[in-house]
């Protein structure tokens, strides 16, 4: 395993504990504004994103798949474990020995967590407004549903702001990461940082492509890579080149080289590439 993967299993590992302690023990899970915004499981969703945002920082990466895969299932599992020791904690708290839960005993559980999210909704409405059992039943397993979508949310967002990403005002939402290149051809680099400027998108697909042939061998000391962070919508983007230089005991050094903002225009011309 690398000292990337090692550095982000743990900082997530360390972050998803703790965030389910810390959120269990000032009942975050349930808090919630207007009975249905899940406030308590997006806070639990941003904060562990950040060992897996550490690990992105410390390591000199990306927001790639991965990373973010790995970031939900942490925001994810904060919040089962959260409800894990609520749980426990209840059972403790009525002098019951804690055992493994069997299938019944969580859907038990499962049930009360039902009834409360539907009965902390229909607190908010007016008295004459009464739903019959079956729509109180489905307005709490909707609640529950977003808790969790929350909280996958909130993680993406988290680990998009804390990384760096670029937000879009325009379209209010994150860039996405369109690519990573890594190449030992400086020269082409050049050339297709050129091209783009100058709104060629013919040539700079051309000058890509022989940036994308020149593999990082393992006994070169420097390299360049490529960072582009686009929005999907307006096409707007953000291009970092970064110099990377072997250094002792195998680790890179990682130093800005130049970064580029690109408008819409533009930034058509880099999604031709």
């Amino acid at each position: 395993m690398s000292v990337s993967a090692t550095l982000t299993v743990v900082l997530a590992t360390l972050s998803s504990v703790i965030t389910a302690y810390v959120a269990h023990l000032i009942s975050l899970p349930h808090f919630h504004l207007l009975g249905g915004i899940p406030v308590g499981s997006v806070l639990i969703g941003t904060a562990a994103a950040t060992g897996v945002a550490m690990a992105v920082r410390l390591t000199s990466n990306y927001d790639v798949a991965g990373f973010r895969m790995f970031a939900q299932l942490g925001g994810v599992t904060a919040y089962m474990g959260a409800m894990l020791l609520d749980y426990v904690a209840g059972e403790m708290r009525g002098h019951r020995a804690v055992a493994v839960p069997d299938a019944l005993t969580v859907l038990n559980y499962v049930r009360v967590l039902v009834e409360q999210g539907a009965a902390s909704i229909t607190a908010q409405l007016p008295e004459s407004i009464k739903f019959p059992p079956g729509v109180a039943v489905w307005l709490g397993v909707v609640r529950l549903f977003i808790e969790v979508l929350g909280t996958v949310v909130a993680t993406g967002w988290a680990i998009s702001y804390l990384t760096g990403v670029p937000f879009c005002w325009r379209n209010r939402r994150f860039y996405e990461l369109k690519d990573v290149v890594e190449s030992s051809n400086v020269g082409a680099v050049r050339e297709w940082e050129m091209a783009i400027n100058q709104r060629r998108p013919i040539e700079a697909r051309a000058l890509l492509a022989r940036v994308r042939t020149g593999k990082v061998a393992p006994y070169e000391r420097s390299w360049v890579r490529i960072a582009i962070h686009q929005c999907p919508i307006c096409l707007a983007a953000r291009v970092r080149i970064e110099k990377r230089r072997r250094a002792a005991f195998g680790r890179v050094r990682t130093s800005p080289a130049d970064e580029l903002q690109f408008d819409a225009v533009k930034g058509s011309a880099l999604l031709a590439t």
